[in-house]
């Protein structure tokens, strides 16, 4: 068994790193986009690609918004993302990944995301030190906290009220994120629909929210908030040609949600609010972040994590603010702040 692991430049990363093993289909490509403000942190996707350039694409991606997200969330990390293609095995994937996360010698540390779950973090830790230890609750929680905080800065800008109660508010997924968060806007008096696979449907429904196919289905006359937190890319013409006179907001959890950049000036030409997807998803990285970098055991209601994670809110509004009053695209103005980080 060779594994192959070479470098490959690429403009505006510090390294893009290549590993390949034939025998068991391995294939994985890991970028670290910036390292200015520490380690690049950032997780490991482990997905089904049509190829390598889609792989290479997505985690090109991935890795710069990690920066972002990182810097913007004021962590002390840098950003970073992991693929693993899914023709091999998890389990036979432990191994090599750990061997190519030593090679990087901590200037990546892994963590979760699509596709990895707390069993495969162990299994890394088992060839690695590179990889955030998956004790206490998952980062999901974290996530839908820090969603939770974003739709209210959204709802605290647009009607000036500092809860949930009575907006109608549509979840696209219902994974470890998107259930919690249905579940922290339930609590709050929001009334709630969700899209998602059809064998998710009776879990949905017994846990007491409408189901619906698709957003078209949608029984609400107007959305106050849309929060897509299912793939990439939701954002699209389809959704827009949907969304006009109907669709307030949008925040949730889903990393690169906008189609192309376009889209997000068509959502400021529509009166459409967006909270970019790095400021409103940040809530995993900071606990992730925290327990690395303060405490390895420390929960999002231990007063540290949970000052960081209310941040969110507040510059939510901040930043929707600014849009408004100075008529710039609010992922520009979150992109200004996140590198006014890096300096």
């Amino acid at each position: 068994m060779t594994l192959n692991i070479i470098d490959k430049p690429k403009d505006g990363f510090e390294r893009v790193v290549y590993a390949e093993e034939d025998k068991f289909n391995f294939y994985s490509v890991i970028a670290i986009h910036n390292t200015k403000r520490g380690p690049a942190l950032g997780g490991c996707r482990y997905f089904n690609y049509q190829d390598l350039n889609k792989q290479e694409e997505d985690v090109l991606k991935l890795a710069e918004a990690m920066t972002y997200k990182n810097s913007l969330a004021e962590l002390p990390f840098g950003g970073g993302k992991a693929t693993i293609h899914s023709k091999i095995n998890k389990k036979d994937a432990y191994s090599f990944f750990g061997e190519v996360l030593n090679k990087l010698n901590g200037t990546y540390i892994t963590a979760g995301d699509m596709g990895t779950v707390d069993e495969d973090l162990r299994g890394f830790r088992e060839f690695s030190d590179h990889v955030c230890n998956p004790i206490g609750s998952d980062s999901g929680l974290g996530t839908a906290l820090g969603v939770y905080y974003s739709m209210l800065g959204c709802v605290e800008f647009k009607f000036g009220q500092d809860s949930l109660v009575n907006k109608n508010i549509f979840i696209k997924g219902y994974g470890k994120t998107g259930s919690r968060i249905a579940s922290l806007c339930k609590k709050d008096g929001a009334n709630i629909e969700i899209s998602d696979l059809e064998h998710k449907k009776d879990l949905i429904e017994r846990d007491g929210y409408k189901f619906c196919s698709q957003l078209q289905d949608t029984s609400f006359e107007k959305i106050d908030i849309y929060s897509p937190c299912a793939g990439g890319g939701d954002l699209n013409t389809e959704f827009l040609n949907f969304a006009n006179n109907k669709i307030s907001m949008i925040t949730g959890s889903a990393n690169n949600q906008l189609d192309n950049i376009d889209i997000e000036k068509e959502l400021y030409n529509k009166g459409i609010l967006y909270c970019p997807d790095y400021c409103a998803n940040a809530g995993g990285v900071i606990i992730l972040g925290s327990r690395i970098s303060i405490k390895e055991d420390l929960e999002p209601d231990d007063k540290i994590v949970d000052d960081l994670l209310k941040k969110i809110k507040s510059r939510t509004k901040f930043i929707l603010e600014k849009s408004q009053k100075d008529f710039i695209l609010t992922s520009n103005i979150a992109s200004e702040m996140a590198l006014d980080g890096l300096k």
